[in-house]
């Protein structure tokens, strides 16, 4: 068999006509499709005031300047988590608040979230990882105990539940990601979901450099001499061939992502008691999307060097971010984050993959686990 790659980049007929249909109309950088996924995104999704963005960088910029953050903040973040995520912070003149995770599943710890909160603190990152919910409920309280915004990290999440309630729902706001291993790919894209309406409005704004498009050209299609920018924003708005593909694999979204379930399940069920490895658990009530199967090994480098050379291309997802000086955060001992890091593998168990395909990654890690105890 032919490597197993861990992500794919979806695209279907539909995808492949709504991009040329985008090329062909000579409207790429704005025109409808930009508001209508938006729309579709919105109802998708049960959150009516998301607002999509360029990439899903700019989503977290807007969101943490939406809840406040600016120079001299503080926001807790875990470390275990990607440079897309955290730079916003840094952007915006913030430093991140590095916060352990739960050692065996790679996500905040509530505990240790409470530990860090001093009075600088602005707001809240919480990293669904690979799509796995976090404890939002714990970590909710937490937040509004202590009046900190809460930001959901979905970029992996999109799809996952938790008690029943989509991911993104528990906090002020939350970030998506269309990136082309995500979800759904929109070549590049992201967005920001508000419980805010207002918020959602600015972001809106925001987004396109601060303009208001109502008002914001004359009859004659010139800018309009009268409009005001109240507030600078960014160049931040997403285009319409970004926007046409997203759209055109939402309708596809909730079959993909039961597939994805079912492999993931069906995954794990081949790898239980395997001697030296141990299948993430998922949380109580949380139904993750799965952007990888999670698991944790013994020797883990030896087992993940095992089987890329078998052909499964598994990885261990992140690394840890606070070791970048440009940070300038206060260094912290993270054991959580450290026994994780040195464990996790995550492997691909996607909707692409059939049983041979399942029973290609089980077997390879088979392998991978009995030469390290040889």
């Amino acid at each position: 068999m032919s490597s197993i790659a861990l992500f794919h980049a979806y695209g279907d007929a539909a995808t492949e006509a709504a991009a040329l249909a985008v090329l062909r109309s000579g409207q790429i950088a704005s025109g409808p499709k930009v508001a209508e996924f938006q729309l579709a995104l919105q109802a998708w999704l049960g959150l009516p005031h998301a607002v999509t963005t360029t990439d899903m960088s700019s989503a977290m910029l807007l969101a943490l300047h939406g809840c406040g953050v600016s120079t001299g903040d503080e926001v807790l973040s875990p470390a275990y988590t990607c440079m897309s995520s955290a730079s916003p912070i840094a952007n915006l003149g913030a430093k991140p608040r590095w916060v352990d995770v739960d050692p065996d599943t790679g996500l905040l710890d509530p505990a240790a979230l409470r530990s860090r909160i001093t009075a600088r603190t602005k707001a809240c990152v919480a990293y669904h990882a690979a799509g796995y919910p976090a404890a939002m409920p714990a970590i909710a309280a937490i937040c509004q105990e202590h009046g900190i915004a809460l930001i959901e990290d979905c970029n992996s999440a999109l799809g996952a539940r938790l008690h029943g309630q989509a991911v993104g729902a528990w906090g002020d706001a939350a970030v998506y990601s269309f990136y082309p291993n995500r979800q759904v790919n929109g070549i590049e894209g992201g967005a920001v979901a508000w419980r805010d309406p207002m918020k959602a409005q600015s972001a809106q704004r925001l987004r396109r450099f601060g303009i208001a498009l109502s008002g914001f050209r004359d009859t004659l299609g010139e800018i309009n001499a009268a409009s005001d920018i109240a507030e600078v924003g960014w160049s931040a708005a997403p285009n319409q061939l970004n926007s046409a593909v997203a759209l055109a694999q939402l309708p596809t979204l909730g079959t993909r992502l039961l597939a994805t379930r079912v492999n993931a399940e069906g995954l794990a069920a081949r790898l239980t008691g395997l001697p030296g490895l141990t299948v993430v658990a998922r949380g109580h009530g949380a139904e993750p999307s799965y952007w990888g199967l999670l698991v944790l090994a013994e020797r883990r480098d030896a087992v993940l060097a095992g089987l890329k050379r078998r052909g499964v291309m598994a990885s261990k997802l992140h690394h840890r971010i606070d070791s970048y000086t440009g940070f300038a955060a206060d260094p912290v001992d993270l054991p959580g984050t450290a026994a994780f890091l040195e464990r996790v593998v995550a492997l691909p168990c996607g909707h692409w993959l059939d049983a041979t395909g399942l029973d290609h990654v089980a077997a390879a890690l088979t392998q991978a686990l009995q030469e390290t105890q040889d």
